[in-house]
């Protein structure tokens, strides 16, 4: 097993060519499968769920390395001086290891997935420009963190509670994954998410029966729409990288069967690409879809981006070609909407935003996680190869932009908005006794400036632009969660509290 010894030599790890440069670390690296990882007894909680999103996401899971430290000599040593052989530093500017792999194919890219000790996973970029035409053979380098998450005495030995979504107590884990470059390169960010979306996130309406929802059972169900029409019915519009499936069946059989048994059945949701399609042409294909003279009367219910697709069908309807269908919304719920959008969509932030959303899947059902995490990883290949711009479904993110300047300053409407928030900050006692205030440095407020629940404002959430019709919404219709909640932006349809809420607004009578 390879040692490292604590020198400013490379170490290699495996054959063919990798190599760990750690000056200042003593331990050891040892090599795995990623079938191996991903299967042992006390492995991650959602190792077997990421490598079904790998392969979702057409890409291919390579080698994976455990390393473990024992020792460590201080990367800034008195008066500022670094420690000898330390020059590399992560894009955040910290001490970094150097990993050195082969470039086994041409047509090729890579990233690693780098999770610490406390189960913090980061995405890591080669240091060098993106190249789809090097030639195989050619060292492909990336800079890991280095400094070891402090582990106190009193936080030793709590295993479980301390777990991310690929990660067990005590072990830093470096995965590479491998994607082919050339075709997105070739036909553009936006042709390759349309190909992707198309396959694997199309359009489609499903109605909802709560025992086969809350058990996520594949779901085929045609649509009833003489009895939608019936009554009020209840539409579900998920948010960024999911799925109606992926996003509610959180809500859990009570919650389903309470909501379904209040609109009499009439309970169904909409799926659409939220990458290659703004909300507006999201709106536009749910029209399309319905039938020739339908006459809705809705309340919906959405999270994340799935609020400006709500918001679209609520305040814009009049501007798309309806073709003589109807629709009318009584009461839209926007959880976790971003009306002020979230810095994360700018492209320079990429990579954080596909960290928020890797961290913050942690803990949901296998499945919902490899739903979701499929389309970060499709994120993911688009900014490896530096093509992750032009794309309206996270374009209309942007704060300031264009589409939500234009969004904000609609006409009036009827529709009643309620409003869910979350300001998150992780109060696990190990996890904060491990981290210290790296946890708010690294996930709370270093990119956002102020509150939120980490991937979109709190503010946000409730407030639009200042001549926004409806906005900011009511103190009675609105409900922060913070602290002691635990929401954060993965999780509100799994949180209790937020769920009862959820059924007191939607079943209240107005």
């Amino acid at each position: 097993m390879p040692q490292l010894t604590g020198t400013s030599t490379p170490i290699p790890i495996a054959g063919g060519g990798y190599q760990l440069l750690a000056p200042g670390l003593v331990g050891e690296v040892r090599e795995m499968t990623a079938e191996e990882s991903a299967t042992r007894g006390d492995g991650g909680l959602h190792e077997p769920a990421l490598l079904r999103a790998i392969a979702g996401a057409e890409m291919a899971a390579g080698k994976v390395f455990e390393i473990t430290v024992e020792s460590e000599t201080p990367a800034v040593g008195p008066g500022g001086a670094r420690a000898d052989g330390l020059t590399a530093v992560t894009r955040s500017g910290e001490p970094a290891m150097a990993l050195t792999i082969p470039h086994l194919e041409e047509g090729a890219a890579y990233a690693v997935l780098y999770t610490d000790e406390a189960g913090v996973s980061r995405w890591v970029l080669p240091v060098d420009p993106p190249d789809a035409a090097a030639p195989a053979g050619r060292p492909v380098h990336f800079h890991l963190p280095r400094e070891s998450v402090p582990t106190p005495p009193e936080a030793a030995g709590e295993g479980p509670q301390t777990r991310g979504p690929i990660s067990k107590l005590g072990r830093r884990l470096v995965r590479v994954i491998a994607w082919a470059a050339a075709d997105i390169l070739g036909e553009g960010a936006l042709a390759a998410a349309e190909r992707w979306e198309a396959a694997h996130r199309p359009y489609g309406l499903h109605q909802i029966y709560p025992e086969r929802y809350a058990a996520d059972e594949p779901r085929g169900d045609p649509m009833d729409w003489p009895h939608l029409a019936q009554g009020r019915a209840l539409l579900l519009l998920h948010g960024t990288f999911s799925s109606a499936q992926a996003s509610f069946a959180q809500l859990g059989r009570e919650t389903l069967q309470a909501l379904f048994d209040h609109y009499q059945g009439r309970f169904f949701a909409f799926n659409h690409p939220s990458l290659r399609h703004s909300p507006q042409a999201n709106v536009q294909a749910l029209l399309d879809a319905l039938p020739e003279g339908a006459a809705l009367d809705l309340d919906i219910m959405t999270h994340s981006r799935g609020g400006l697709v709500g918001r679209e069908l609520v305040e814009r309807l009049a501007g798309l070609d309806t073709q003589g269908r109807q629709v009318r919304v009584h009461k839209a719920l926007l959880a976790a909407s971003p009306n002020q959008g979230t810095i994360l969509a700018d492209p320079k932030n990429g990579l954080d935003l596909i960290d928020r959303y890797t961290n913050a899947l942690t803990n949901l059902p296998d499945n919902a996680y490899t739903l979701t995490i499929e389309g970060v990883l499709t994120v993911l290949k688009l900014l490896g190869v530096g093509a992750l711009t032009g794309l309206p479904g996270l374009r209309c993110l942007l704060p300031g932009g264009d589409y939500l300047r234009s969004l904000n300053h609609t006409a009036d409407h009827a529709t009643t908005y309620y409003a869910l928030a979350a300001d998150y900050t992780p109060s696990a006692p190990a996890l904060l006794a491990r981290l210290g205030r790296r946890v708010q440095d690294k996930f709370i407020d270093s990119i956002f400036g102020g509150e939120n629940d980490m991937v979109v404002p709190t503010l946000g959430s409730y407030s639009a632009g200042p001549a926004t019709f409806g906005f900011p919404i009511d103190e009675n219709r609105r409900r922060v969660y913070r602290g002691a909640a635990q929401v954060r932006h993965s999780n509100y349809f799994s949180t209790p509290i937020v769920r009862e809420q959820i059924v007191a607004w939607l079943t209240e009578t107005t």
